[in-house]
């Protein structure tokens, strides 16, 4: 049924996932360099991040800041698309924002980000729609966690570097990456029951 509580979380997380999208998840932040310069040598002297950290749970650190100033800054969407100012900041700043998340520098474009709102509008399609096959909802699953470990990744491998280019991450983020997260372990609950459904 789609009213039951699985499907209810399930819009939730899709909504959560869309609005984050738009809203902003880096922006440079040139008065936290000396306490980011602090927290880099807190993290090297304690050898780097660990498997929760970098894939689960945010440090105190990245909560403290996501609060900072949190409607400064590009959205997913814009970073996707390529920032259309042209003012140094705006160049700098996605340039940043590619070095943390796509490894190369001088790639302002992230098109590949839009991979997030269609993942998630098929997610949405699974909820809503009747008869869906498990192997939709279960694929769909797949691609919102493979997307988000990606991100999650990129993030934590570049910390260090995010930090002394004075690069914070905002609230969009984290309700993008958690949204999907949460997306799908609810397709994969769904497909898994729909094919237990289906077997007997």
């Amino acid at each position: 049924m789609q009213h039951d509580p699985v499907h209810q979380a399930g819009k939730f997380l899709v909504i959560l996932t869309l609005i984050g999208f738009f809203l902003p998840w880096v922006r440079i932040s040139p008065d936290s360099l000396k306490g980011n310069t602090m927290q880099v040598v807190r993290s090297l002297a304690k050898g780097g991040a660990n498997l929760g950290s970098t894939f689960l749970w945010m440090r105190g650190e990245e909560l403290r800041e996501m609060w900072r100033d949190p409607a400064d800054g590009f959205s997913g969407l814009q970073l996707a698309f390529g920032a259309k100012s042209g003012t140094p900041r705006a160049k700098a700043q996605q340039e940043l924002a590619s070095v943390a998340l796509d490894g190369r520098d001088k790639r302002p474009l992230l098109g590949w980000l839009l991979l997030i709102p269609v993942l998630t509008l098929l997610g949405w399609a699974g909820l809503v729609l009747r008869q869906v096959p498990s192997a939709f909802l279960i694929l769909t699953a797949v691609g919102l966690g493979f997307l988000y470990a990606i991100l999650r990744w990129r993030i934590a491998t570049a910390y260090t570097d995010r930090l002394l280019a004075q690069l914070e991450l905002g609230p969009g983020w984290w309700m993008t990456v958690y949204g999907m997260l949460g997306l799908a372990v609810v397709c994969l609950v769904l497909g898994i029951r729909g094919r237990s459904r289906d077997s007997l």
